[in-house]
């Protein structure tokens, strides 16, 4: 798997592809590699699994609703030039689609899921045996509930024998999503992602407004840049598109691309913003929170290693799948210390040097796929997007195989780090 640690290029990637300027709104690659083989003597026996909610419309109505409050009064008064003629054409064919769908599962995201469900089954299928228990959790957010029921209906469609437990319950969202009031550490200020409270939220405020010059997307659309403030602040009118256009790859529905619209340096500059938010908000950052942010996180990690003692030792549950959202696999990386996503930033200008949000698509997963010999020895291995990862431990000889109890004893150690990380920060002030 490539690392965010190596030596990489956002723009370039951006360039040679415009859709990973959506960031988190970026698609699965369901072009698989081959996995390493286990070990001889080793086979599979039990799957604990986190994965995020498939591909979702953008979550902002008022987004859809202010862009086509634009496009509509400027044809109205003749305000639109060629480009911006087409745009709306295009915004024409797309509204429908959106308006009242904000943060729905798209057609898209039920594809992802059935794939992933039957790549997880056919690499497995000793797993998914006749009567076999299955748990699966959701948070208790529509698209994750039935991203949750998506896979879990490809897996009974390829065995109707499984026996599948599933429930989306505010007793499980402790793990299920640890940045909610569920979580005990959790203080009013540290929940969610995009908290007003974060200490890091001026200094996106002050990135935007040194970055972003939304003249330069509708000066090439508009013969009169003044409707922009009647219908909403002229940077809001810009990250709205932006937003918009990140997130119609998601939707099957529509073909429509709107990132012609957006002269290629502002494009980068709205990712890096973005991008530096999503950083600072769940990622490695140091600049601001301490760690607090990523360390939050312990819960879904603990909830991993006790369910799985429990299930090794009882033989009950044959997997456990978890379905949420991106943020918990962002700090679950940092919390055990993957192939470079621990990396901290000198300042927030050098984020985009050490973070891509984009490496954090719809569907993202992580599977811990455990194995046994005959002696009763037992691997696991850390598949990321179902792409091997190598973790920072040593291996048992093979290459991303690790023993359990070397695992296990990493992951405590690095949970019992997290603890005291909450304990000696506080969280953010209300002001």
């Amino acid at each position: 798997m490539t690392g965010l640690g190596q030596t990489r290029n956002a723009y370039e990637e951006i360039k040679q592809d415009p859709d990973r300027a959506a960031t988190v709104h970026y698609m699965y690659n369901h072009d698989i590699p081959p996995c390493a083989k286990a070990p001889r003597g080793y086979k599979s026996f039990y799957i604990s699994h986190y994965g995020r909610h498939g591909a979702r419309n953008h979550s902002s109505e008022a987004d859809f609703d202010r862009l086509n409050e634009l496009l509509v009064k400027a044809e109205a008064r003749g305000l639109l030039t060629e480009r911006g003629k087409e745009l709306k054409r295009r915004y024409d064919k797309m509204y429908p689609v959106l308006h009242g769908r904000s943060s729905d599962l798209t057609d898209l995201g039920f594809g992802q899921q059935y794939k992933i469900a039957d790549n997880m089954y056919r690499a497995h299928r000793h797993i998914f045996r006749r009567n076999a228990k299955i748990d699966a959790v959701s948070t208790t957010v529509p698209r994750c509930i039935l991203t949750m029921s998506a896979f879990t209906d490809q897996l009974l469609r390829r065995n109707p024998g499984l026996e599948i437990y599933k429930q989306a319950s505010n007793s499980t969202m402790n793990y299920t999503n640890p940045f909610s009031r569920f979580n005990q550490d959790v203080q009013p200020t540290d929940e969610g992602y995009n908290n007003k409270y974060a200490y890091w939220q001026k200094a996106f405020h002050d990135m935007m407004a040194e970055r972003l010059h939304p003249e330069k997307v509708f000066a090439p659309l508009l013969t009169d840049m003044g409707i922009l403030d009647e219908v909403w602040d002229p940077q809001h009118l810009e990250r709205a598109l932006y937003a918009v256009a990140s997130g119609i790859q998601c939707n099957g529905r529509t073909n429509e691309d709107l990132w012609e619209f957006f002269p290629m340096d502002e494009l980068f500059a709205l990712h890096e913003c973005y991008n530096f938010r999503f950083f600072a908000s769940k990622g490695a950052d140091t600049l601001f929170q301490k760690g607090r942010q990523w360390a939050l996180v312990w819960p879904t990690m603990q909830d991993i290693l006790d369910k799985a003692d429990e299930d090794l030792a009882g033989g009950e549950y044959a997997a456990r799948l978890r379905f949420g959202h991106d943020i918990i696999v962002m700090s679950m990386l940092v919390l055990l210390d993957v192939d470079g996503y621990n990396i901290p930033a000198a300042d927030p200008s050098k984020v985009k040097d050490v973070f891509r949000a984009y490496d954090f698509p719809m569907s993202l997963n992580m599977q811990f796929i455990f194995y046994r010999n005959r002696s009763g020895d037992v691997l696991v291995r850390v598949l990321y997007n179902e792409r091997d990862m190598a973790m920072p431990i040593p291996d048992c000889g093979t290459p991303y195989f690790y023993r359990w109890s070397d695992f296990r004893a990493f992951a405590r150690q690095r949970i019992d780090l997290a603890h005291s990380i909450i304990a000696s920060t506080q969280a953010p002030p209300r002001n």
